[in-house]
């Protein structure tokens, strides 16, 4: 191996170093030649924000940070080959790059590595030796993620980074490579990152023709322009500590979070379904509904399906689902206020196509079940069909953002709940708030009693707050989840209830157990 000085450090840029790699003793005149091994420290740019209306959803994973790494050492592969889709042509034949488990070990080791010390360093190309049909590591690039940006701080910030610089770009989007290997170490808030890039031993004559047409057609290095896979984009990997959403929110958990908004999709990204988002009850308490963030309506018990928007393009994410009293239907609400009517659901209206101040997180029916409320995350209401607006906390000074909504269908009223536990009545009576109280936990939904007499809210870590006559069955905030609470139902037969975690796992508390997903 033979090493090129390292280039100086511009303010505000990357620092480069280069490296060439022999591969054998007669191919190394024109590996030298022809392929540079960058390794960077890269730096995170601001991005400007999409617009529109923005809510974080929950993670797509568990909250074993080993398998948010391999989720995110996926994501990065499927973003390279994206961006070389992106460039292939007739005249070029730019290979899309198949995961090759020795060189994914060999980068998974560097970034621990890089991780353990702090720093970004070379990771020295082990010479090739072996047989012809070895794959040999010809390039890499290394980075550590930045952290506290949005979007920018996921894995589409980190393509974007390395395809901003030209020679690790260059390593990206090189026709003379077949194989890839990324390794990923989530630690500090930061992604530690190394890519690395080879081809096989008697691959060598056609890799450089490859490359060599490449050159000739597009340039060397290959041009910045299109960048397809970089922020926002897809469906991006979070680690633990990093900024998942505009208002700054971090995932303690690390995982996939979705955009709320309209982005282009990545091709071949992790197939990780999408989080659930809530669930309803039937009637009779002997089934339920979950929803996820995509729209798919999975059904449980008695519960019958009545349709979803699965497969449907969606403005922004599913943020909750309600049933009608007699159990035949049910509604969808999206973040941009959008109404989804199933069953005997009725559509009274919605907030989608309007202009928001804040994302929609809740919408609760009224007793005939011919109107309902939507409430955003500022505590502004929106009232439909037969339901009576009796106020909100719209343009008021919030402690901490509004949450959920449920409805008194004894006096015609409604709650609000904030993530601090702080409830605000409208038309409904004030049966106790935690918030005064110091919450492990950010409370993420409530449900109200049967009689509107008291009412639940529950926590993200499972635990649960029992006001007025709704009693208290039991809590999961004493037990490991693996993914975190985003919503709750009332067992209308039992006076009991679920749970439901982000991955689609339920936990009954004087409530039937029916499945999850």
């Amino acid at each position: 191996m033979t090493a090129v000085p390292e280039s100086p450090e511009s303010p505000g840029r990357i620092d480069v170093s280069d490296r060439t790699h022999r591969a054998r003793p007669t191919t190394a005149a024109f590996a030298a030649a022809l392929i540079a091994a960058i390794v960077v420290a890269v730096t995170v740019f601001p991005v400007i924000d999409g617009g529109g209306t923005t809510t974080q959803a929950a993670a797509a994973t568990t909250t074993d940070v080993a398998t948010v790494q391999a989720l995110y050492a996926q994501d990065l592969a499927s973003r390279i080959n994206a961006e070389r889709a992106a460039r292939a042509s007739l005249g070029v034949a730019i290979p899309q790059l198949a995961t090759d488990p020795s060189l994914t070990a060999y980068a998974q080791s560097w970034s621990a590595h890089l991780a353990a010390t702090g720093t970004v360093a070379d990771p020295p190309l082990t010479s090739c030796t072996s047989a012809s049909t070895a794959v040999c590591i010809m390039a890499a690039n290394s980075g550590d993620s930045g952290n506290g940006t949005w979007p920018g701080d996921g894995s589409d910030g980190m393509n974007g980074d390395y395809m901003a610089s030209a020679p690790h770009r260059q390593n990206m989007l090189g026709a003379a490579y077949t194989d890839v290997g990324v390794g990923v170490t989530c630690s500090g808030g930061q992604a530690w990152t190394v890519e690395v890039f080879g081809y096989t031993d008697g691959d060598v004559p056609s890799a450089l023709a490859r490359q060599a047409a490449q050159n000739a057609a597009q340039g060397s290095p290959v041009p910045a322009a299109p960048v397809v896979a970089g922020a926002p984009s897809g469906d991006p990997v979070y680690c633990p500590g990093q900024t998942i959403a505009a208002d700054g929110t971090v995932t303690a958990t690390g995982g996939q979070y979705p955009y709320p908004f309209r982005v282009a999709a990545i091709a071949g990204e992790p197939n990780t379904p999408a989080p659930t988002v809530g669930m309803a009850a039937t009637a009779d308490g002997q089934g339920y509904w979950l929803a996820r963030s995509d729209g798919s309506v999975s059904v449980h018990g008695d519960a019958s399906s009545y349709g979803s928007m699965a497969g449907t393009h969606l403005n922004a994410p599913i943020s909750h689902i309600v049933a009608t009293s007699d159990g035949g239907g049910y509604w969808m609400v999206a973040a941009d206020g959008g109404i989804f009517s199933f069953g005997d659901a009725g559509f009274y209206g919605s907030m989608g196509g309007r202009h928001l101040n804040a994302p929609v997180v809740g919408i609760a029916p009224t007793a005939s079940g011919h109107g309902y409320w939507l409430v955003a995350s500022d505590g502004g209401v929106f009232a439909f069909g037969d339901a009576a607006f009796h106020g909100s906390m719209g343009g008021q000074h919030l402690n901490a953002p509004v949450v959920g909504i449920a409805a008194d269908h004894a006096t015609g009223g409604y709650w609000l709940v904030a993530s601090d536990g702080g409830v605000f009545s409208f038309g409904a009576p004030f049966e106790g708030s935690t918030g005064a109280l110091h919450l492990n936990r950010p409370v993420i939904g409530m449900a109200a009693t049967a009689d509107g007499g008291g009412y639940w809210f529950v926590a993200s870590d499972g635990g649960i707050f029992a006001f007025g006559d709704a009693a208290f069955r039991g809590s999961a905030g004493a037990t490991r989840l693996n993914a975190p609470m985003v919503g709750m139902a009332a067992d209308p037969a039992t006076g009991g209830y679920w749970l439901v975690g982000a991955d689609g796992g339920v936990f009954s508390y004087g409530a039937p157990f029916l499945g999850a997903d």
